[in-house]
């Protein structure tokens, strides 16, 4: 029996199709709650390894996209039970629109690798970091552009590991990133080295052996000097511990479901709720008490509901998630109160939500129609740090994030340059279901302590709530909807990390080495 060959055009697009549709599997198996940290050591290793035999230019192209999407589409699935059906075609749109950075940087790793592989090694070394300095600018543009939508850069990949967490106290979130692209690039380039060596002996001499000390490149030294960078600062932190003061927060988690915590017939039954798991966590004595975003539907000016949070701990302060009256409209707020009642001042979420709090361009086009938000969120202007004084009389200043603003670094950044000793987030991530959200923001917040050395402490109405240390570890909170836990903070104050002083210093660099690497392209012969 004579089996069917594959025709000349599949066998062409077999190795483009299986190299990225296996780096799409595998930095999907490398976010949380899928994967594990060092999956994204290698992850872009098959579709490099693709790139390097130039594969037809259209075939790439197009296989590139959807392979990306494809990623995207898994990643962001929980998307559809916002606003359903309206939360379908978000997933769709958004899962493409996020497909397009990932594409851009494929595009480039097909025009310049398979050059650089034959050319000398100083040029080699510049491909590598020009590539790596392009996956930086295309996070920092999806972070920035179009009100911004920063979730999931590579560094996220990094919940749980430490040794590369402590990189972004010097480069940042996007740095860390663009380190994990060094690292993917320099194992491919020592392999596709391997490869050609191999070929090249076998042409000579079929039984050749391999001089593995003579393929080792530089390449694979850039990529391991990021590990080993990783390896200096965590053992350099470790031998210069910084004075800290234990501060004991209690987070509390509420479980509502997230529509039916607006409807006023509840009201009873879920403050009940939160203010049973508040007296559990008192048990623990804890200095601060946090509720999660926008805990309870009314507004923070009204009478009743701020008598019932003035009494909610029985002693600590509270830091709430509040709705309050700003100007004309309402904010979504983040207050403290005491047995004295709230105080001043309260901050304002600046990062609005589009299609969620607030709705684009719906002064042209009659949106509302469709998109069910009868009024905007007014946005707060300022990094605004909240005083807590402990049990013991230590008062610190915490720096509040709401919910999705935990995706942009720069926020916390403000909040740290302020003087902020910790940040808190609180959010509600019961809109998106039991699914991978929950794990996936959690990272975010992951990366924010790991980039200003300062404790987050989160308190969400699903996932995850408790402490992450400065290191970027989040501390084990058991079962139950309230967790007490030691957030270890500066005292006193000590000097900001390197990131917090210069911000996004490393993409400026990375930025450059690409503008190096492009022109440097440009001269080369044109490929097919």
């Amino acid at each position: 029996m004579i089996e069917a060959a594959a025709s000349p055009a599949f066998s062409d697009r077999r190795p483009t199709w299986c190299g990225l549709g296996l780096t799409a599997v595998l930095l999907g198996l490398s976010f949380p709650p899928f994967g594990h940290p060092f999956v994204a050591f290698f992850a872009l290793v098959p579709a490099a390894w693709a790139a390097a035999s130039s594969p037809n230019f259209r075939h790439w192209r197009r296989a590139a996209f959807l392979t990306s999407w494809a990623l995207w589409f898994v990643l962001l699935a929980w998307l559809r039970h916002v606003y359903p059906p309206l939360g379908w075609l978000g997933w769709v749109g958004l899962s493409a629109y996020c497909a397009l950075y990932p594409w851009v940087w494929l595009l480039l790793l097909r025009w310049i690798l398979p050059v650089s592989t034959t050319a000398a090694w100083p040029a080699r070394l510049l491909a590598l970091l020009g590539l790596a300095g392009a996956w930086g600018l295309l996070e920092w543009t999806r972070m920035t552009i179009l009100t911004g939508f920063g979730w999931l850069p590579l560094a996220a990949s990094q919940q749980g590991n430490p040794v590369m967490l402590g990189l972004c106290a010097w480069v940042g979130p996007i740095g860390l990133s663009m380190g994990l692209v060094l690292i993917n690039l320099g194992v491919a380039s020592w392999l596709i080295r391997l490869r050609n060596f191999r070929q090249a002996d076998l042409a000579l001499q079929p039984m050749g052996s391999l001089d593995w000390a003579r393929r080792l490149t530089p390449e694979l030294y850039l990529g391991l000097a990021v590990i080993a960078a990783g390896f200096y600062v965590t053992l350099d932190k470790a031998a210069r511990p910084v004075p800290r003061q234990a501060v004991r927060i209690g987070a509390i988690t509420t479980h509502f479901n997230p529509t039916e915590k607006w409807e006023s017939d509840k009201f009873a039954r879920h403050y009940a709720a939160i203010l049973e798991a508040t007296r559990r966590a008192a048990a623990a004595k804890p200095d601060v008490v946090i509720w999660p975003e926008a805990a309870l539907p009314p507004l923070l000016d009204d009478p009743g509901y701020a008598a019932r949070l003035r009494g909610a701990t029985g002693g600590p302060p509270l830091v709430v998630g509040v709705l309050e009256r700003r100007g004309e409209g309402y904010a979504n707020s983040v207050a403290v109160v005491t047995t004295e009642g709230a105080q001043k001042p309260t901050y304002a979420k600046r990062r609005l939500v589009p299609f969620g709090e607030y709705v684009p361009g719906a002064d042209w086009l009659p949106l509302r129609k469709v998109v069910p938000i009868a009024e905007d969120c007014v946005a707060g202007q300022t990094a605004t740090l909240l005083p807590l004084t402990t049990r013991g009389g230590f008062t610190f200043v915490a720096g509040p994030l709401v919910c999705y603003e935990d995706v942009f670094p720069e926020l916390a950044r403000e909040h740290a340059l302020a003087g902020a000793d910790l940040l808190i987030v609180v959010t509600n991530d019961g809109w998106y279901g039991h699914e991978a959200a929950d794990a996936q923001h959690t990272a975010h917040s992951v990366l924010l302590a790991a980039a200003t050395g300062l404790p987050v402490a989160r308190s969400g109405n699903e996932g995850w709530s408790g402490v992450i240390t400065p290191h970027g570890l989040m501390l084990p909170t058991g079962a139950g909807a309230a967790a007490v836990q030691v957030a270890e903070v500066r005292s006193p104050r000590s000097r900001p990390t390197y990131w917090v002083q210069h911000g996004d210093w490393a993409v400026g660099l990375g930025g450059l080495a690409f503008a190096a690497t492009y022109l440097w392209r440009r001269r080369r012969p044109l490929d097919r």
